[in-house]
């Protein structure tokens, strides 16, 4: 009896010994985890920073008509084809291969595609009675809609830390067009907007994007998309909100 009595507490030591090496070793891989997601959330948070930093600034020069800003921020292979000209000329809106896909649809009407000399001769725009206008930038078809101000709503970044997205919202005075209504009917106008980033020799640009989508129509705001469209749809990304951002 006293024998069995021993192996028992034996075996009851045996079993508790074991149960707590168990949990040390648990705990041990539980707090080396914790530490590693940690210290990946720490780095994307750091590079949300970077980018909120550098889509404020890109929205700044929109609303302030930098366009030397707006074009230093794009990708090195758009400066390499595009003019800070042409960029402005287009009020924004060009492709890095707009001539080329203009060749290829010369047939259809309207596709005047203005040379070098033109655009550099014709920075600014006339108005009806034929004097010099500013090219603003256009946020959309809309020329009465007038961006004040903006926020940054999420940031969004590839899990190889090459590629991203922030989403804003942007926000302004919307005018009905006069002459259309008879009067001057103004409403507040707030507006979400995505820009695409890419990362190239360790700073964030824009990327190179295709033709715009969405372009007809008042109210509706002009975006592009990625040239590689559907690799950036197998991307995944991790969000980061700009609450996140905040507390840092």
């Amino acid at each position: 009896m006293k024998k069995n009595k021993n192996e028992n507490f034996n075996f009851q030591l045996k079993q508790g010994f074991t149960i707590f090496i168990s949990v040390l070793l648990f705990s041990a891989i539980s707090i080396q985890s914790v530490s590693a997601g940690n210290t990946i959330t720490s780095s994307l948070i750091n590079e949300a920073i970077i980018l909120s930093d550098k889509a404020g600034g890109l929205l700044n020069a929109r609303i302030n008509l930098d366009w030397e800003k707006m074009y230093n921020i794009q990708h090195p292979d758009f400066r390499k084809k595009i003019s800070l000209d042409e960029m402005r000329y287009f009020e924004g809106w060009v492709a890095s291969d707009y001539r080329k896909k203009a060749k290829q649809n010369a047939h259809i009407s309207g596709a005047f595609v203005p040379t070098l000399d033109f655009i550099k001769n014709n920075l600014y725009k006339r108005d009806p009675l034929g004097f010099p206008v500013k090219r603003r930038y256009k946020w959309s078809e809309d020329p009465y809609l007038n961006i004040k101000t903006y926020s940054v709503k999420k940031i969004s970044i590839s899990t190889n830390r090459k590629y991203a997205k922030t989403t804003v919202m942007i926000e302004g005075r919307q005018r009905l067009n006069p002459a259309v209504v008879r009067g001057n009917f103004e409403f507040d106008a707030k507006y979400p907007l995505t820009d695409f980033w890419e990362k190239v020799d360790g700073e964030w640009v824009i990327t190179l994007l295709s033709a715009p989508v969405n372009t007809s129509g008042a109210g509706i705001l002009k975006y592009y998309v990625p040239n590689n469209k559907t690799g950036w749809e197998k991307t995944e990304f991790v969000e980061i909100d700009s609450a996140d951002l905040k507390i840092q």
